[in-house]
């Protein structure tokens, strides 16, 4: 029984990360950084944070060039972008390989939680099995999706009239109430009138 190739070369990947980070508000960043103008390497800004995408053959050549890419990474960071922006304090460096890690899993998990100098993103053939699961490595860096504009979840005062029916408030009352609240009408008011109808 043959084992099946991994799901992606490493250029499938940096295309697929590249892409990820465009549709979402990233662009390239051209400097005078060669070792991050390969075929193996990217670097992207947005206005908030520095990216850092590495791609490799195999887990060992992961692990042994990694130091080398946070340095590289940071002296970017230092030299181009001015210690009181923001983003000079929010880099990441994202390290993908289509090649299987078991043997190398505690290395790998032990620089998934080093976060000096640099945040790092690493995802091994283990994890990337399929074109979606890119974005899912790279979900930390990605925008908030919003809510779609037809679904419409209640406000907290929506669900105030029903919860207040159990301290025998009158729903009737509190919707009188908050609807003037909405219109920044007076609520002592709007209750002196409630109270002396008939």
């Amino acid at each position: 029984m043959t084992t099946p190739g991994p799901a992606f070369t490493p250029t499938d990947l940096l295309v697929a990360a590249s892409s990820v980070l465009g549709t979402n508000g990233y662009h390239t960043v051209a400097l005078r950084a060669p070792q991050w103008q390969s075929h193996s390497n990217r670097l992207f800004e947005d206005p908030y944070s520095v990216v850092g995408v590495s791609v490799f053959d195999t887990v060992d050549s992961l692990l042994q060039d990694w130091p080398d890419l946070q340095g590289s990474l940071v002296d970017v960071i230092s030299h181009h972008i001015g210690r009181d922006a923001d983003k000079a304090w929010d880099g990441y460096l994202v390290l993908l390989t289509p090649a299987a890690a078991a043997s190398r899993a505690d290395e790998l998990e032990s620089l998934r939680n080093d976060t000096t100098r640099l945040r790092k993103l690493v995802a091994t053939g283990e994890d990337l099995q399929e074109a979606s699961d890119v974005e899912r490595t790279l979900r930390s860096l990605l925008p908030l999706s919003r809510t779609s504009d037809s679904i419409q979840l209640p406000s907290t005062l929506d669900l105030l009239p029903n919860l207040l029916t159990s301290l025998d408030i009158p729903a009737s009352v509190t919707t009188a109430l908050i609807d003037t609240y909405r219109d920044q009408g007076s609520m002592l008011e709007r209750l002196h009138k409630i109270r002396s109808a008939p």
